[in-house]
């Protein structure tokens, strides 16, 4: 029996454990990963502490932790023709059945019977991942693991930027957590002509002016909508991206909205939200899209062929870069608010 190290969430009450188990066993249909760096993401902090949304998705438990990596190809199972052993892969989250009505309308992405990699499957906070070859995507070398590991949240605001169409726009983005500092630094590559970004920590704010961001705003420190509008000589933001999931946040988006613009909902507000629809939506006209992941794989080929060809800067989200055993200190430094994007290296 060969074992490998891997973070495991045992059980509800039990946080997550640095292990030795068995390393995993790839079926017919999937790939067996070495993997190079994986990331730390918000949902991982969620199943860390299993709160309320980790006790309704459906994890079964014990389960190794992680869903945002990238890695080497070592072993191919007999069904998989597309994907060879050497191969430099990423790994997109949503795992599609293939057969439903989504699926079979190009909408793989919002799958109705939709699974997630590192949720409902063992994950990638390990030396090595078994994963379903649908969700393997093969990059290009010029992408370093670090970068590659961020792919699928990149995915999130880059395809935001491509479907609001950003070019030449005013773009605020609100909320500078690694989804929005990447939204920040997609939409920049994208040509938007001013980017506001909104947060309430001036660290994260400060990496924002570093991706792209014209103005910064900390919105414990001054009234965002006064700000914006004077900005904006009275007329309001072309488009604005949540990224923060705040109600009050998101209340203020609409309100330094213009006539006619639009809003890209990707942040999870932790309850309802209330908006004014007469005033801020229909008189305005705005027009709303929620983003819920990348469009598989069109939002990857296009984000691969700027990143591959050094015309999408992401590297300052990469904020820490430590070892698999260091887990423990990765998620500390996420609760206190410091640095973004944390690489683990196992």
């Amino acid at each position: 029996m060969t074992m490998m190290n891997a973070i495991v969430k045992t059980a509800p009450e039990a946080g997550a454990v640095y292990k030795k188990v068995e390393m995993p066993k790839h079926k017919s249909d999937e790939i067996l990963i070495k993997v190079k760096a994986a990331a730390v993401c918000g949902t991982d902090l969620h199943i860390h502490d299993w709160n309320s949304w980790a006790e309704g998705v459906g994890m079964n438990l014990p389960s190794v932790m992680g869903h945002e990596c990238s890695g080497e190809i070592v072993a191919v199972g007999d069904d998989v023709k597309n994907l060879s052993v050497g191969d430099y892969v990423a790994v997109e989250t949503h795992i599609p059945c293939g057969e439903c009505y989504q699926c079979e309308n190009g909408e793989q992405h919002i799958c109705r019977n939709l699974k997630m990699f590192g949720i409902h499957t063992d994950g990638c906070f390990a030396e090595y991942a078994a994963v379903p070859a649908i969700v393997v995507r093969k990059i290009s070398e010029n992408i370093r693991p670090e970068v590659g590991a961020m792919l699928e949240p990149l995915g999130v605001g880059f395809r935001a930027g491509l479907e609001m169409q950003v070019a030449s726009k005013k773009v605020a983005v609100i909320g500078c957590g690694p989804i929005g500092l990447l939204a920040i630094a997609s939409i920049k590559a994208l040509g938007a002509a001013e980017i506001y970004a909104v947060d309430i920590i001036d660290e994260r704010l400060e990496l924002s002016e570093d991706l792209g961001s014209t103005y910064r705003f900390n919105s414990k420190e001054v009234d965002v909508v006064e700000e914006i509008m004077k900005l904006t000589a009275g007329v309001g933001v072309d488009a604005f991206i949540d990224a923060s999931g705040n109600v009050h946040a998101i209340n203020q988006g609409f309100k330094f909205l213009r006539k006619g613009g639009q809003v890209g909902l990707a942040g999870l507000p932790s309850k309802p939200i209330s908006l004014d629809l007469g005033s801020d939506v229909v008189f305005k006209e705005a027009k709303i899209t929620g983003f819920h992941g990348r469009k598989m794989f069109d939002t990857w080929t296009k984000m691969e062929n700027m990143l591959s060809n050094n015309l999408l800067y992401v590297d300052p989200v990469v904020t820490h870069v430590m070892p698999l055993e260091k887990y423990h200190e990765a998620v500390e430094l996420l609760k206190a608010g410091k640095g973004s994007k944390i690489i683990l290296q196992p």
